[in-house]
């Protein structure tokens, strides 16, 4: 029976998985669009999300609150144990000037991130030209190593390929003000 065994075990260790969590979280904040599997980016989504949640919590508690700051990094740094991906994202160091990543959520609720499916598939030719800043991807495969990637032992070696990217910060409200006050003109 399956009591208790949430997520997804994609046929690695518990130590692997919490490794490849991390790993992958971390990528996706040092550079803000990743590709990988679409099954790595579902299990991904909500460990990036709850850290980038803690993080804005940390940030308004900066001021007023410097224990409850420094706990606040403190649990995201146990959680990424990488320090370069955490002054990014509390916007420490050399990302003071700019802010971090959790600065540009402040105003957000939640949806941090997305998932972008690529055209095609793990084997062959992937592009990405319908997304919208995405350049060009190519990934060919020929002869022998085609079939030699065909028979993969782990599953999900042949997974559909998506990008796993964060969502533009503050989210625009004021169109939605202006047709108010047009509508008000009309009458």
């Amino acid at each position: 029976m399956r009591h208790g065994m949430r997520g997804r075990h994609l046929s690695r260790t518990a130590a692997h998985r919490k490794s490849l969590r991390q790993n992958i979280t971390n990528s996706l904040f040092s550079y803000g669009r990743i590709i990988t599997t679409l099954e790595k980016a579902k299990e991904t989504r909500s460990f990036a999300e709850k850290i980038i949640t803690i993080a804005k919590k940390g940030l308004l508690k900066r001021d007023s609150d410097r224990p409850g700051y420094v706990h606040c990094y403190r649990q995201v740094l146990s959680k990424l144990r990488n320090k370069d991906a955490v002054r990014k994202l509390f916007g420490e160091g050399q990302w003071r000037e700019t802010g971090g990543i959790a600065q540009r959520y402040l105003e957000r609720s939640g949806g941090y991130t997305r998932i972008l499916r690529l055209s095609g598939t793990r084997l062959g030719v992937l592009s990405g030209n319908t997304v919208g800043k995405t350049s060009e991807i190519e990934y060919k495969m020929e002869g022998r190593d085609r079939k030699l990637r065909l028979l993969g032992r782990r599953l999900n070696d042949n997974a559909s390929r998506v990008i796993f990217e964060l969502v533009e910060g503050k989210i625009e409200t004021q169109p939605a003000v202006e047709e108010t006050s047009q509508s008000e003109k009309n009458k």
